[in-house]
């Protein structure tokens, strides 16, 4: 695997960008992870850019970052966007075999895929973020993967749509342009996500993966094998630090620090109470306060509310409860918090687990693969190999990210 191209995921959250760099192998279908950086950035909120300057400059910081560590240069960005600007739809698309040997071609199904465009009705700030195949029907014939090379007159395809506010995503290409960062591909950022974590077995056996982020946490479903229901909640684990700091009266940063170093979902069995102290908000005054206070008069009663709307979310998506026997994975930054795969578990009557990327699909340092901050954009790297069959790496004429980088800050400052 060469260094010298490289291929970057970006991952605009909650309030940080989140870049990993790493080559990805044709043959082996196999992306190798080789650095990666979070950068906290007040410009922006919940995936969406509310300060260009301010993303722009937590960008170009990233980019900075890893290309150094990563001892190359970046040769293809792959942008991951979540946020309540995206959501998604159902669509489908039929194309005929026009060919004497009526053989299903990579024309034939993209023209069936276009045909799926062309139904999914859109406002006119919106557009295509992603398509997603769910199964093509071929002449009848249901639950087809890949049909490239089958017999047929005739194909379907059933697909799942992510829809994103053009306005937004313009902003997001305006702060990545303004440092000389050049978006070439986009994916659903839960979507890259899940498909790195979850084994083939529990696609098939049904079940939910729950990104828990900052401000939002994200749902994807799959039922039978395929990718059933996608939604978020405006809802996080940033919400846990912010009741902490109204109920203490604590500031931002010494609210997180309480709840990284004290918090938990509930009060579990082996849960040990404690009296620790903090710094008021005034910066002045030290309060105490104890673990089981905490937990159970703050923690507890958010993390409820959070299992309430998912479970909301689910049952109102005809695939509930009774859909997921491959369980449900976690991952996203807040689901560090100890129980919350417990509390999971108990509220959903199934088996949770923390996910970490597959190896049969992602490899690098464990620091980085078993950080579930990154796994968001370790995912649209890996969507590099995933997303196409034909993938070759093609030659970057790009002059590096760093030096377009540092110019910009010499202008800026």
């Amino acid at each position: 695997m060469s260094k010298k191209n490289l291929v970057a995921g970006l991952d605009i959250g909650s309030n940080q960008v989140c870049c990993v760099a790493g080559v990805c192998d044709e043959e082996t279908r196999i992306s190798k992870i080789l650095s990666a950086v979070s950068i906290s950035c007040d410009g922006i909120k919940a995936g969406a850019v509310i300060n260009i300057q301010e993303a722009a400059l937590a960008i170009g910081k990233a980019f900075e970052e890893i290309e150094k560590v990563a001892g190359g240069q970046i040769g293809k960005v792959i942008v991951a966007l979540r946020g309540n600007f995206i959501n998604s739809r159902n669509s489908k698309g039929v194309a005929n075999i026009n060919y004497s040997n009526r053989e299903v071609t990579e024309e034939t199904v993209e023209n069936a895929l276009e045909s799926a465009r062309k139904q999914i009705r859109m406002d006119p700030d919106q557009e295509i973020l992603q398509i997603v195949p769910r199964e093509y029907i071929l002449n009848q014939q249901r639950g087809i993967q890949n049909p490239i090379g089958m017999e047929g007159t005739y194909i379907e395809v059933d697909v799942h749509a992510f829809i994103a506010s053009s306005s937004n995503i313009g902003n997001i290409n305006k702060a990545m342009a303004s440092v000389g960062v050049n978006c070439d591909d986009r994916v659903y950022g839960y979507l890259a996500a899940s498909d790195i974590l979850i084994t083939k077995e529990e696609k098939e056996l049904s079940c939910l993966v729950i990104d828990f982020g900052g401000l939002t946490t994200g749902l994807v479903h799959y039922v039978d094998g395929i990718i059933r229901h996608t939604d978020e909640i405006l809802d996080g684990s940033d919400y846990i630090t912010r009741d902490i700091g109204h109920k203490l009266r604590a500031a931002y940063s010494v609210s997180k620090e309480i709840k990284e170093k004290y918090g938990a979902a509930f009060i579990y069995t082996d849960f040990i109470n404690e009296e620790f102290e903090y710094r008021a908000a005034d910066g002045r005054n030290i309060k105490k306060c104890n673990r089981h206070e905490l937990v159970n008069t703050i923690i507890t009663p958010r993390v409820d509310r959070i299992l309430y709307e998912i479970k909301e979310l689910t049952e109102k998506s005809n695939y509930g409860d009774e859909f997921l026997s491959g369980g449900i994975i976690l991952t996203g930054g807040g689901s560090s918090l100890p129980g919350l795969a417990e509390a999971f578990e108990k509220a959903f009557n199934c088996s949770v687990r923390t996910g970490s990327p597959n190896l049969d699909k992602v490899i690098g340092r464990d620091e980085i693969l078993l950080n579930p901050s990154y796994t968001t954009a370790i995912g649209a790297v890996a969507s590099n190999l995933s997303n196409s069959r034909f993938y070759s790496e093609k030659k970057s004429s790009k002059i590096g990210v760093v030096s377009k980088i540092s110019k910009w800050f010499e202008e800026v400052f």
